[in-house]
């Protein structure tokens, strides 16, 4: 096949890894697909290989070893969406730097003849969106938010350096991919706000009661992004192959304007629960408000911006869903759910109840510019709400919801 080429993906059992892989099923001149990870839960075509590899523990020579054994050694495009949560952003510098430089300095080695470019995928707390609230739209072109600043490390910047060194003087590049908050699906793989507002919505139904946002009035009706992982896959292997893309970084957002005002009541007719009126009314003690510790990264935009006072950003909730699902009547409404449907009796376990009291409850709006890529010719979009449903569908399809 004339241009043809083959692709690597890492984190193949997470969801952007598994949306990379079901684009580039669907890419003419993709001739095979590699992909690595511990273990392998999705069942793919015979196109795609999976190799087991420790990115963590293994040092570059020994990954560039195992892909030498199998014959991965004609890489054009390398796809890294491996990622570890870990316990404090020091640590997460650590291990998933540590994945990057592992993975990408063995792959260098052992295809040093094919490899073209290498897409990372990142994210907006490159702005410092977990500090509080930042000038918006959020563009390419804003400076990092200094260490000094944030009083912490960031691992994006630490994953980022670490490309830049090792493409260094190389035949290869690489392009950064910045979504926002993902939504999407992968078989085991819960770590997104769209699997924990569908448990929240099921119970609700389950116990006949309102459909509260948790959140709070303010971001309500303001205006946010999401990133749905079809969409990020399908930018991811668009620039891979777009020369004018090398060593940049590019938001990566639905591209339409969400408001939870919108989506929410949408979301609850797909569960057939009932968004009350005077929702914001109902303050109790499963209420939660905190005040972010550090000052805001808009603060270093105000000189220029020409405001000043700026103070550290809130998160509020009427509802705390980590305060929420510890309730005794929400556990044995899900205990009812899952011996009626035959579900996991344990899956409220595995909700991002505290991310999700997080992303709901802000007090700002996260508002970021598609303009680098619309210029470089990309112009993919997709529908929030659609990016939703068709997440929902697919953890009914999956049986991890009721269907």
């Amino acid at each position: 096949m004339t241009g043809s080429f083959e692709a690597i993906v890492t984190g193949a059992t997470g969801i952007n890894g598994v949306a990379i892989i079901n684009r580039l099923l669907e890419e003419p001149k993709c001739s095979k697909i590699h992909c690595v990870s511990r273990r392998l839960k999705e069942k793919f075509p015979s196109k795609v290989k999976h190799y087991s590899i420790d990115l963590i523990n293994s040092s570059p020579e020994q990954v560039a070893e195992t892909l030498q054994k199998e014959g991965v050694t004609n890489i054009t495009y390398a796809f890294h969406a491996a990622y570890k949560e870990e316990s404090d952003e020091g640590q997460m510098c650590k291990t998933n730097g540590a994945m990057v430089r592992n993975f990408v300095a063995g792959l260098e080695k052992s295809n040093s003849k094919t490899l073209k470019r290498v897409v990372l995928t990142t994210g907006l707390k490159y702005y410092g969106l977990q500090f509080g609230e930042v000038r918006l739209p959020m563009e390419e072109s804003d400076g990092r938010v200094p260490e000094s600043f944030a009083g912490s490390p960031n691992f994006y910047y630490v994953q980022e350096d670490i490309l830049k060194e090792l493409s260094d003087n190389k035949p290869w590049d690489y392009v950064i991919a910045m979504p926002n908050d993902i939504c999407g699906a992968s078989q085991g793989s819960y770590m997104n706000h769209a699997f924990t507002i569908a448990l929240y919505a099921l119970v609700c139904k389950e116990l006949n009661e309102p459909f509260y946002f948790p959140g709070n009035e303010t971001f309500y009706k303001g205006f946010d992004d999401i990133s749905y992982s079809r969409l990020i896959a399908d930018f991811q292997v668009w620039a891979a192959q777009k020369p004018e893309a090398s060593n940049e970084r590019f938001n990566i957002v639905n591209g339409d304007v969400h408001s939870w005002s919108r989506t929410w009541p949408k979301i609850a007719e797909y569960f057939g629960v009932i968004v009350p009126e005077n929702q914001f009314d109902n303050w109790s003690s499963l209420s939660n408000k905190m005040t972010l510790p550090t000052p805001p990264p808009i603060k270093l935009h105000q000189e220029e911006m020409g405001i000043k006072n700026v103070s550290n950003s809130e998160i509020v909730n009427q509802i705390s869903l980590p305060k929420w699902v510890q309730q005794d009547k929400v556990k044995k409404a899900w205990k009812q759910i899952a011996e009626r449907e035959h579900l996991d009796p344990n899956l409220l376990d595995n909700g991002t109840w505290a991310f999700c009291d997080f992303l709901l409850g802000r007090t700002y709006n996260v508002i970021s510019s598609m303009t680098k890529a619309r210029e470089l010719g990309y112009h993919g979009y997709y529908d929030t709400f659609q990016g939703f449903k068709e997440t929902f569908d697919t953890l009914k399809h999956g049986k991890v919801i009721p269907s």
